[in-house]
């Protein structure tokens, strides 16, 4: 299996778990279903943030312990830049898909939302499996 067909089966892994926390609401206005499928992903959003800022922390932490201990600065400067790198993906690769649904702001919101949350629990997995490398 090549790297291409691995990232395709975890968006779509992503995207269906994200599916099961946050489903359709099947009652209420058009504009309360939206809200309320808006509503738990901001939820979502913020839990996430937060296990992935961790798994930051945490490698953050290992990388410095590591400059200090060989003086060599390259693999935490590395991760920075990948950091930084990994923010402007999300909000690029996010950015077109709220567009692309204009001028429907709300389904453009939520798709925003979806497509955050599926890259933000990515790259903490992805984080978290380098621990137990």
């Amino acid at each position: 299996m090549n790297m291409l067909s691995v990232t395709l089966l975890s968006v779509s892994l992503h995207t269906a778990a994200i599916e099961e926390l946050c489903p359709w609401p099947e009652s209420g206005s058009q504009q309360q279903r939206y809200q309320q499928q808006l509503s738990c992903y901001d939820q979502e959003l913020v839990k996430s943030r937060r296990t992935l800022a961790q798994w930051e922390q945490h490698h953050e932490f290992v990388l410095q312990q590591h400059r200090q201990r060989t003086g060599r600065p390259a693999a935490y400067n590395s991760f920075k830049s990948s950091q930084q790198s990994f923010q402007q993906l999300k909000e690029q690769q996010c950015r077109w898909q709220y567009q692309l649904q204009l001028p429907d702001v709300q389904l453009g919101a939520a798709l925003y939302k979806r497509c955050q949350l599926q890259l933000i629990k990515q790259r903490a997995e992805q984080l978290e499996a380098l621990v137990a490398q």
